[in-house]
């Protein structure tokens, strides 16, 4: 496969994984082009290119994605769906490689039998559909939880509210990966562009429990004043089921359970053991990297 030296980004908000994946293109020396909705306020570095575009229009995005190497999407639960018209489009504009919008659970663990990655699988399923007999690949890039912005949004525990849910004892190991670290997991993966092709690809930021996780905060904020409550991923993952049978409008109602049990239920294939860091140029965070963003936010 020839180099990879143009890419296209898709859903690069500054506060989220986009916004890592963004710097990161820029700083690995990638000439990006970010699409973005007409009404979009965001702004992005100079050296960025800007195409406008709109989402629901095969032929305006496959005239945006014109001369681009590969494509990223790094957009939302609410715009996932809608990729398959974005894969078309790099399909029909000759892209060499195409990342959806994965992250989170391993696409082949048991974690996407849950409701909450249905779309995920619909849009894998579709692309390894279309790229036959095409020029096209793809890769399938997760990480398990991310580990700095679940923090920073009090997913899992609220450091400053003092509060944390522990799940099925607390010592079921868990991949717990920072942005920053994915975003250089995928230029990894466009460098290494032969050996990641029509495949999942892992990355491991560091092997964590919720009671390491909560030594670790309380080392640095002491032990007074917690509120902390204990739950089965079963029993949760149940809950999920009955809110999303009652009402599937309910998305949060019924997606946070099934996140919680695809990130901390062991039989849910969150410890991502087998990685591909060695190959991404990666290293395992160490301990004092791990000790520093959860620090950093105490």
């Amino acid at each position: 496969m020839a180099t990879i030296k143009t890419v296209a980004l898709a859903g690069a908000s500054p506060r989220s994984i986009g916004g890592a994946v963004l710097s990161a293109l820029v700083d690995a020396g990638f000439t990006v082009t970010v699409l973005t909705r007409p009404e979009s306020s965001n702004t992005f570095p100079p050296a960025v290119k800007v195409a406008k575009v709109d989402y629901s229009d095969v032929e305006n995005l496959t005239t945006a994605l014109q001369g681009q190497d590969a494509f990223i999407s790094t957009l939302g639960y609410a715009m996932i769906q809608g990729q398959e018209k974005l894969i078309d489009a790099a399909i029909a504009a000759g892209v060499k490689r195409v990342l959806p919008s994965e992250y989170g659970a391993d696409p082949e663990s048991a974690g996407r039998q849950l409701p909450v990655f249905a779309h995920k699988v619909q849009v894998e399923e579709y692309i390894k559909q279309k790229i036959q007999g095409s020029s096209t690949t793809y890769s399938l890039v997760c990480n398990n939880e991310f580990f700095d912005w679940d923090l920073d949004n009090n997913f899992g525990v609220d450091i400053k509210g003092r509060k944390m849910e522990i799940f099925d004892g607390g010592d079921v190991i868990y991949t717990a990966t920072p942005l920053d670290f994915v975003a250089r997991g995928i230029v990894g993966v466009l460098q290494h562009s032969e050996e990641t092709a029509n495949r999942v690809v892992r990355l491991h930021g560091t092997s964590m429990t919720q009671n390491k996780q909560l030594e670790i905060i309380q080392r640095f904020v002491g032990k007074e004043g917690w509120e902390i409550s204990h739950a089965s991923t079963e029993d949760r993952e149940k809950e999920g089921y009955e809110i999303l049978q009652k009402d599937p409008t309910n998305f949060v109602g019924w997606a946070i359970p099934f996140l919680q049990c695809s990130i901390w239920g062991k039989r849910f294939g969150g410890h991502f053991e087998n990685n591909d860091n060695e190959l991404l140029g990666l290293k395992e965070m160490s301990e004092a990297e791990v000790e520093e963003v959860i620090r950093s936010r105490t």
